[in-house]
């Protein structure tokens, strides 16, 4: 088979679809190799339909506790099938649109994809080269091993991708899984009328979160959703309507009983089916490719970018890294990929932000650091909004009041911490959060006086 000879081949159509779109608006020949819908997970089966979903959750849980603010309502009635199709509705049309950004001059194999040799892809019988390639294929939901769970295999079980294609909502779901997936999905059916219990091996929820603020979230969460913590699946059976889940914890063995089974236990790279190690991309002991700080793999000429890379696994850091390929090989600019503080947020009741390392991260580090938090009712706009399970917690360098770390719990807390990251990019000083003057009343004041409470802390002694 004769080889299609092109400038780019972008293996893989989400976030890196920004390099080929640059790289074919300069004059190069570009190839898109990518058999699913284009925009990757984040647009069509992750955080934007999620987020839509979340959205109807969070209105309907108002109504619900509409009488903490003295207020008589009641929620007669969701639409299921309604809410679902408007979403989807939605994110179904984000491939079309991004087809249309991708210049005319670019070819779009739209196939799965392996390397076949050096630079070389294979996909829907056509042989691809690449003066250089980009990787960019993705993560996909992790599933349980074969028979690691008795009769689970035997059943229809969801992992996170099969959400997205429900037209209408079960009546009663089992989430197994304490991760932001589970706690994000949990949060969804509950908040939408759906009989909801969540199942999580460890005894906290969230464990990549900062102690405090994972404390605070879990008191939150499940003072609402149903949650069996320290708690292992160990038989599931099926009879073609209804899933009985056999579940084990602390104290004894019980059988839950659910129209629908979801399990949220993670996510893996794709990068287990591409051919890599014909290519010689060498991937790490969990199945990542591993780059360096230019996004360079060990294969001359290819590059990889996003999810299957297994760093921060986040669409933002991924659009970033996109923005950065394109200038590294459409602008020839040089230097090393510089990130910045990198933020995530979990989006959840309570909902979830951080940026930086965790206490946790500090202590094993053997980082000198001071510790200061305070809750939202500290201020009056938290108090306002009767925000319970709020926190603002900053980690600071001892002497210098550089911020190593902020962690936010409660309403708004992704909103709050964009203060911090701006911050922690130009100065990376305590005193930059208290020498400046916030809106009073507003929830901003939450994080000016976690500031002013850490900046105190900065010149005491250990």
């Amino acid at each position: 088979m004769e080889s299609e000879q092109f400038d780019l081949v972008v293996l893989g159509g989400g976030n890196a679809i920004t390099v080929a779109i640059e790289a074919a608006r300069a004059g190069q020949r570009v190839a898109v190799v990518e058999e699913g819908p284009l925009g990757g997970t984040c647009p069509n089966r992750g955080c934007i339909p999620t987020k839509l979903l979340i959205g109807y959750a969070e209105r309907a849980q108002a109504v619900r506790e509409a009488g903490r603010f003295h207020v008589d309502a009641h929620l007669e009635a969701i639409d299921g099938p309604a809410l679902l199709r408007e979403t989807f509705d939605a994110t179904r049309q984000t491939d079309g649109k991004i087809a249309s950004a991708l210049p005319d001059s670019a070819t779009l194999v739209r196939a799965r994809g392996r390397f076949v040799g050096e630079r070389t892809i294979e996909a829907d019988g056509r042989r691809l080269q690449g003066t250089r390639v980009v990787v960019a294929t993705g993560g996909r939901p992790r599933r349980t091993a074969p028979g690691a769970v008795p009769g689970l295999d035997d059943t229809p079980y969801w992992t996170s991708r099969d959400v997205f294609d429900l037209e209408d909502l079960p009546t009663s779901i089992v989430v197994v899984g304490g991760g932001y997936i589970g706690c994000e999905l949990a949060h969804f059916f509950h908040g939408v009328g759906v009989e909801t219990t969540l199942v999580h091996r460890s005894e906290r929820l969230l464990p990549a979160e900062d102690e405090d603020v994972r404390a605070v979230f879990q008191t939150g969460f499940v003072a609402r959703v149903p949650t069996l913590l320290d708690t292992n699946v160990v038989d599931v059976a099926y009879d073609g309507r209804t899933f009985d889940v056999t579940i084990e914890g602390p104290t004894a063995r019980r059988t839950l009983r659910s129209a629908a089974l979801l399990y949220a236990i993670g996510r893996v790279p794709n990068a287990d089916a591409i051919g890599a190690d014909i290519a010689g991309i060498a991937t790490d002991a969990r199945g990542f490719i591993t780059v360096d700080d230019h996004l360079r793999t060990s294969a001359a000429g290819v590059y990889a970018m996003g999810d299957v890379t297994g760093g921060y696994q986040f669409t933002h850091s991924a659009a970033r890294e996109a923005t950065y390929l394109a200038d590294a090989l459409v602008r020839n600019a040089e230097g090393p990929l510089d990130l910045g503080p990198v933020p995530h947020a979990v989006f959840s009741e309570p909902e979830v932000a951080g940026v930086g390392a965790t206490e946790a991260d500090l202590a094993a580090g053997g980082v000198a650091f001071r510790a200061a938090s305070v809750p939202y009712i500290a201020a009056a706009k938290g108090r306002a909004i009767k925000e319970a399970h709020g926190l603002c917690k900053f980690l600071v360098a001892p002497g210098t009041g550089e911020i190593l770390g902020c962690h936010i719990v409660g309403r708004d807390a992704s909103i709050l911490l964009h203060e911090v990251i701006p911050v922690m990019r130009w100065r990376n000083r305590i005193d930059s959060l208290t020498d400046i003057i916030h809106i009073h009343p507003s929830l901003s004041e939450v994080v000016r006086n976690a500031a002013r409470k850490a900046a105190a802390l900065v010149d005491a002694p250990a």
